[in-house]
């Protein structure tokens, strides 16, 4: 049996995660970077290979931050 078949979260609870996870990115994003806005990250992200890469490597760092903190 797949570890995708044994999910149990429902779309809406992976939307929240999503949000949290993106929340948590911003706001770890901004604390080190203060010359620059993660909105304009995001808006490059569309366009720009590198910063679409940037995006997901802090949106991954903070889902493994909450995780260390849920468990």
């Amino acid at each position: 049996m797949s570890h995708h078949s044994q999910r149990s979260s429902s779309p809406r609870d992976d939307a929240s995660t999503r949000a949290d996870a993106e929340a948590l990115a911003r706001e770890l994003f901004e604390r080190t970077r203060r010359d620059e806005a993660f909105d304009d990250l995001k808006r490059r992200a569309a366009f720009n290979r590198q910063d679409a890469g940037r995006i997901r490597h802090w949106i991954r760092a903070a889902r493994a931050m909450a995780a260390k903190r849920q468990a």
